[in-house]
């Protein structure tokens, strides 16, 4: 399994270096390094209190097995960054896409990602999420996603977001005033 273990790893370098190749708009910046967050968030998913605390027991035993760190935190990540990154006036760069009963794609029923609303770029956090009965990588079939309201509460992420040191529930509160405001 070891191989596993090291696909996780290039995943995450994939990510590192795909989030450091981004191009973003000129009055953009932030308090947090997103390449840091990248390697942040893929060694949490490896944790296994925070795994009680956001996920479902279902699949857990399988995705341990398989070294599927990154398999249902989907959601709870994309989330997590649409509401960290932001333009200066807390209006989106990252948009929620998600797909749910997907019976196209064997293995993969839900999805969530972001797509950066500037170029159409996918930033898919979790891409690696996914495997067929052969242990080969699913193909995220991303066409199929349809844009969701990043404006809700979403206690699994709020764990998360305090599981890595960060106060997500106020940054939330806030980038929903200014949504609000902008209405």
């Amino acid at each position: 399994m070891t191989d596993k273990k090291l696909e996780y790893d290039l995943a995450t370098k994939k990510l590192v270096e795909q989030v450091k190749n981004l191009s973003l708009p000129v009055k953009f910046s932030t308090k947090y390094d997103m390449a840091d967050t990248v390697k942040v968030f893929r060694e949490a998913f490896k944790q296994t209190e925070l795994r009680k605390q956001v996920l479902s027991p279902k699949y857990e035993n399988e995705r341990i097995q398989q070294h599927r760190f990154s398999a249902g935190f989907c959601g709870i990540a994309s989330y997590t960054w649409n509401h960290l990154f932001r333009m200066p006036d807390k209006s989106e760069i990252w948009r929620l896409k998600q797909f749910s009963k997907n019976s196209f794609i064997p293995g993969l029923t839900d999805h969530v990602w972001l797509e950066n609303k500037f170029d159409g770029s996918i930033l898919d956090l979790s891409f690696d999420q996914s495997v067929d009965e052969n242990g080969v990588f699913i193909e995220i079939p991303y066409e199929l996603g349809k844009y969701v309201n990043s404006n809700f509460e979403f206690q699994r992420a709020y764990k998360f977001a305090n599981y890595i040191g960060l106060d997500l529930e106020d940054t939330v509160f806030i980038n929903m005033l200014f949504s609000n405001h902008r209405m």
